[in-house]
């Protein structure tokens, strides 16, 4: 099975049998990061759906904030201990055979070193650095307590935002159903704006 046709039945088993939701919240959450999944499939697909879903009430606040920090803390937990392993030297020698782009590895090394232990925070919002930020960071080999700090907190605010989100898209789509011409023109808009980012989250001059 294809990774792209895995997201949609997860999406689909999310929707049949949300009291299982949170595994698959934190299944995608952890492997985004832990396996380096989010360098060819983002998890978003996945978060924003189950945001959507705790805005309709069909999976619980609760659970959706639970198991999605818990993933993704524990994926950039996992991913710290390889990079940490490997060691900087080791990792740049070896991009291509770990299936990494070096453009995205100077990118990400550019945004830790301005950044610092805050690129934990706000290295989940980029597309592109999302997935090899723990791994970077890692082979850096800074104190765990600190790691695991500005993890714990960058983990709550990223989730966090996709409870946000799915509340706004589940208002949004309300919306649309009705004032439908409107609703189409609001939802062209936004969904240019998540182009924009996109773009712009991938976007050398960022760093």
């Amino acid at each position: 099975m294809e990774l792209a046709n895995l997201l949609d039945v997860s999406i689909q088993f999310i929707k049949s049998h949300p009291e299982l939701a949170c595994f698959s919240l934190f299944l995608w959450a952890f492997l985004e990061t832990g396996l380096l999944l989010g360098l060819i499939l983002p998890a978003e697909k996945i978060l924003i759906v189950g945001g959507i879903l705790v805005s309709k009430g069909v999976i619980s606040p609760l659970s959706f904030f639970f198991c999605g920090t818990l993933g993704t803390f524990l994926g950039y937990t996992a991913t710290y201990f390889i990079g940490y392993y490997i060691g900087e030297e080791v990792l740049e020698k070896n991009l291509q055979r770990l299936r990494l782009s070096r453009e995205d590895f100077i990118k990400t090394k550019r945004f830790v070193e301005s950044k610092g232990e805050m690129s934990l925070v706000f290295g989940r919002f980029i597309p592109v650095v999302r997935p090899l930020l723990p791994l970077l960071i890692g082979a850096f080999k800074p104190p765990l307590k600190k790691f695991t700090l500005f993890n714990f907190l960058g983990a709550i605010l990223w989730i966090s935002s996709y409870v946000l989100m799915g509340n706004l898209l589940g208002e949004l789509i309300s919306f649309i159903i009705t004032h439908k011409i409107p609703g189409i023109a609001l939802t062209v808009v936004l969904f240019l704006f998540y182009l924009a980012w996109r773009k712009y989250g991938k976007n050398k001059k960022l760093f």
